[in-house]
């Protein structure tokens, strides 16, 4: 059995490795206000604000363009692919709700869902899947990236994870990505978020 002067030590070292330990967690958390990859993603994004990168799109009826040639007004941003059962429908349906609402009100704010499964959503499908999530025609915007490479960038600025869930779908975060005149990602909100959402843009035009 040790003896309490040899245990001293023994409790010290513990003690300062608890200390810094919790110093680090604190660190790291933001003082334990942050504790998934998610909230550290809006957290970093609100920071420091990431610029859209070049990415060329196929939209919902054929046209192509570039993402960066929106630059110079507001967007809301999502990512879904359209064979989502669950959260990627209840996107589209936000996205619809925020598009004719900016339209009534006469404000210049695309309104887009990018898919990020590209080979498969091709213009048919974007154009059958805005059918289905809009009650009436909308503004909202779908496309899909031409080139893998741009797909990767986009979602890796976005700081969007996409994996396969082995039933022919994906895994993936979601949200209303906010993006200012600068083509800045600014902001990241629930999709239940209408109303902070639409402040948010009207703080940006």
């Amino acid at each position: 059995m040790e003896r309490p002067r040899e245990l001293a030590p023994t409790l010290c070292a513990a003690l300062c490795v608890a200390v810094l330990g919790a110093g680090l967690v604190w660190q790291l958390t933001a003082g334990l206000q942050i504790f998934t990859s998610e909230t550290w993603r809006r957290a970093d994004i609100a920071s420091a604000p990431r610029a859209l990168p070049d990415t060329w799109l196929e939209d919902e009826r054929g046209q192509t363009f570039n993402l960066r040639s929106l630059c110079g007004q507001v967007m809301v941003l999502d990512f879904i692919y359209t064979r989502c059962p669950t959260v990627c429908k209840s996107l589209g349906v936000a996205s619809s709700q925020l598009a004719q609402r900016f339209t009534q009100a006469g404000q210049a704010v695309t309104v887009m869902s990018i898919s990020f499964d590209p080979l498969h959503d091709d213009p048919a499908h974007l154009r059958a899947f805005k059918g289905q999530m809009e009650p009436q025609p909308s503004a909202w915007r779908l496309a899909r990236p031409i080139r893998s490479a741009e797909r990767e960038h986009l979602l890796a600025t976005a700081g969007v994870v996409v994996i396969p869930d082995g039933l022919q779908g994906y895994d993936h975060n979601a949200a209303l990505h906010i993006v200012d005149k600068d083509c800045r990602i600014t902001k990241l909100l629930d999709l239940e978020d209408m109303e902070d959402a639409h402040r948010t843009v009207q703080k940006l035009l």
